[in-house]
């Protein structure tokens, strides 16, 4: 069966835009899933094959701002590690339960983040004080949001940073930067579990993740010359989008 070049390009693009989204406020599945299930693919297929591209976009941005030095590896690696096992029990959870309850809930949730940062200006513009120990946040964190980003996932990169920023006093462009590496983690643990079970398709994910790859370089390229103060209202338009594609699903509002 021939399938149109147009597909191709369609997915590529899809996958471009998630990659540039993703880098600078979190949310990129908001564009990839959509994508991926106009083209036909079932939902089940769907996430799996999001999974695989999410991972080359979420894997770029964690290399370049590794190498521009706004991720110290000693502070977090504990959220990598944690991230990692924790997302397979999430994906493995996903198969065994309903999560009707979480998803109803998750609009709300998000719509309280986002009002959070709304209303305080100068929330991660600049450095903050700690409220929590690393070594405590780090392994509690990726353990929470580990498992939630294997067993639903929308936002996931949006609670990293401004967890951070809210406990560990890292502003906006830190905290950005510091969640792409137990993102791509957990990203990894999860789609790992969706290959084995067979629920990834790799030629359109990996045609996906050679836009991601793009998209990414070019997103984190903007947060690497840019103040921490550029991240704010790509951060808010994301995670608005997330409540208002959310609530739309969950109430039948469209």
């Amino acid at each position: 069966m021939d399938i149109p070049i147009i597909f191709w390009l369609f997915i590529f693009l899809g996958g471009m835009a998630s990659g540039f989204i993703d880098s600078i406020a979190g949310g990129g599945g908001l564009i990839s899933l959509p994508v991926l299930l106009a083209v036909g693919f079932p939902p089940h297929l769907a996430i799996g094959t999001n999974k695989l591209q999410s991972v080359f976009g979420s894997g770029m941005a964690a290399l370049r701002y590794t190498g521009k030095k706004l991720v110290v590896w000693q502070k977090i690696w504990p959220g990598v590690l944690t991230s990692l096992f924790a997302s397979v029990l999430g994906a493995w959870t996903l198969t065994r339960i309903e999560a009707a309850a979480l998803e109803m809930a998750l609009p709300f949730i998000l719509l309280a983040l986002w009002c959070y940062v709304a209303f305080k200006k100068n929330l991660g513009n600049q450095r903050g004080q700690a409220r929590m120990r690393d070594g405590l946040f780090y392994p509690a964190a990726g353990s929470l949001f580990g498992f939630y980003d294997g067993f639903l996932g929308p936002g996931t990169g949006s609670f990293w940073t401004i967890s951070q920023v809210s406990l560990i006093g890292m502003d906006l462009k830190q905290a950005t930067a510091a969640s792409k590496p137990p993102n791509f983690a957990s990203n990894i643990g999860s789609l790992i579990f969706f290959l084995i079970a067979g629920k990834a398709v790799l030629a359109a994910g990996l045609t996906m993740a050679a836009g991601q790859l793009i998209g990414s370089w070019l997103g984190s390229y903007l947060v690497i010359q840019h103040q921490p103060r550029f991240i704010r209202p790509f951060f808010l338009a994301v995670v608005a989008a997330i409540v208002i594609k959310l609530m739309g699903e969950n109430f039948g509002l469209f």
